[in-house]
């Protein structure tokens, strides 16, 4: 019996001996297996014609990264000429047990999540953004405890994000945003997330109040809740809770109230979007104080008052729009002293007065709209020769008088323009010489200058105040390969209006 128990132990460890040492062929050969199953049910399989048994998984294998033991640790297939469509189903999660990275953002991938991509237990980085998913997200992401990085964004996933969530360890950057996700059981369930620092749930069917637990998740610098149906009044504790915002946006909600003074202690603020909202009681002069702005938007709320002056003192500002807000205003001159200005959109309120010469001093202007006003006066001498950089110029509307200058010419890079002749409610023609890309629309009549190699083709009128679509806060990464130790220093993705 003794001879028996020690060739018993040294059988057991002989085999606990070969489970810790499978050779990296054999790790491979079952890693490759799993995926090549999961190819054979995709459409687009030439995109991934280098996946062959003949050829090696780790060095040869489009988008496939290993380690030194030949395991797979990254699956990078996005969009870019992949093309991939079909389903994860049958990927098996399980042979895949060192994946850190699953990156297939920007394909036609359809079906449901599958729960089973719970198993990967290495997983840091999750990227299904810009697919076709359908159906609800998993709950069981939420035990995939390594996990830093989650993107599930533009897809057309439902139902109530799973609370589970919230209680992911690690999780940096969570992005949720354009689906069709909704609060039906609210937010009581959801505890802190400390460790977010980006946090996009734009673009969903959210209701009710701002989200107390994205209050008590201390660490965010990037928040985006716009295009949704949030109400009630935006915290006043905001400065208090989350001190470290950058870019802050609640556009496209149903808040009221006042815009809180409390948000002229967010000192790292860059942007600040609460445009079409419910919100009263003129523009704050605080405002004026915030000196980290680089854009900001406040179009589209029943603000009334005036533009303040002190918005002058915004030097680094690039992005403005304060359009369509009851505003019964001059234009402040002081904005002639905002050199970095890019994207101005001041239409369709009450505002009186000239076009300020000190405008001109605006070296980088590509955007401007002061349609649907009552403006006076004349176009200042020069100034198209002064805005080397502008693309759009929007003065329909307004009772301007006086001749188009000369110098209109030079705007060479000029692709939108409006001009204030009567009746303000013509469609705009498309012009541009034959044979080029860029057009030009125009409002009225163009007596006083002329191109004889303009063609001119009708088209919709320009919608006034929608100058700033494309005045974002960008994440620089959002659209390049990451991995999930990587995407941690990540602050910022497209800002939605």
């Amino acid at each position: 019996r003794p001879a028996y128990a020690h060739l018993l132990c040294t059988t057991v460890a002989l085999l606990l001996l070969l489970a810790v040492t499978v050779p990296p062929a054999t790790a491979a050969a079952t890693q490759g297996g799993a995926l090549l199953a999961w190819q054979a049910s995709l459409g687009h399989p030439a995109a991934l014609s280098s996946w062959t048994l003949a050829t090696p998984v780790c060095s040869s294998w489009r988008g496939v990264a290993c380690d030194a033991d030949g395991r797979v640790t990254s699956l990078r297939l996005r969009g870019f000429g992949v093309g991939l469509t079909g389903t994860l189903d049958a990927l098996d999660a399980a042979a895949l047990p060192a994946l850190a990275t699953l990156d297939l953002n920007d394909n036609n991938i359809n079906g449901t999540i599958p729960a089973s991509l719970s198993r990967l237990r290495s997983l840091a980085a999750l990227d299904l953004g810009s697919n076709s998913f359908s159906g609800s997200i998993p709950p069981q992401l939420g035990d995939l405890s390594g996990l830093v990085d989650l993107r599930l964004y533009n897809n057309n996933l439902a139902g109530d994000i799973p609370h589970q969530l919230s209680r992911l360890p690690r999780i940096a950057h969570l992005d949720l945003g354009s689906n069709y996700l909704t609060n039906q059981q609210d937010y009581r369930r959801f505890t802190p997330m400390p460790t977010v620092t980006f946090l996009s749930l734009y673009l969903n069917y959210l209701n009710g109040s701002f989200p107390e637990f994205i209050l008590k998740s201390g660490n965010i610098t990037y928040l985006d809740l716009s295009q949704n149906t949030l109400s009630g009044p935006i915290p006043e504790s905001l400065p208090e809770n989350l001190p470290n915002l950058v870019c802050f946006n609640l556009s496209t909600n149903a808040f009221s109230g006042n815009i809180p003074t409390s948000l002229s202690k967010l000192g790292k603020l860059h942007d600040l979007r609460v445009s079409n909202n419910n919100l009263t009681g003129g523009i704050p002069e605080f405002l004026g104080s915030m000196s980290q702005l680089r854009a900001l938007g406040l179009g589209g709320n029943p603000l009334g008052g005036s533009i303040p002056p002190v918005l002058g003192r915004l030097e680094m500002l690039q992005h403005l729009d304060i359009r369509n807000a009851s505003l019964v205003s001059t234009i402040p001159p002081e904005l002639g002293n905002l050199g970095n200005l890019k994207f101005v959109d001041l239409s369709m309120n009450e505002l009186t007065g000239g076009f300020p010469a000190e405008l001109t001093r605006l070296r980088k202007m590509q955007e401007l709209s002061i349609a649907d006003n009552k403006l006076t006066g004349q176009i200042p001498p020069a100034l198209f020769m002064r805005w080397p950089e502008l693309i759009s110029f929007q003065v329909q509307c307004n009772s301007f008088s006086g001749k188009i200058q000369p110098d209109l010419g030079k705007a060479t890079k000029l692709k939108i323009l409006n001009l204030p002749q009567q009746p303000c409610r013509l469609y705009p023609c498309r012009a541009g010489r034959a044979g080029e890309p860029g057009t030009v629309g125009f409002i009225g009549k163009l007596s006083h200058w002329s191109d004889p190699q303009l063609v001119w083709q009708p088209q919709a009128a320009h919608e006034p105040g929608a100058l700033l679509q494309s005045a974002q806060c960008q994440d620089p990464a959002r659209d390049r390969q990451h991995d999930g130790v990587a995407s941690l220093g990540r602050q910022h993705q497209q800002f939605g209006r």
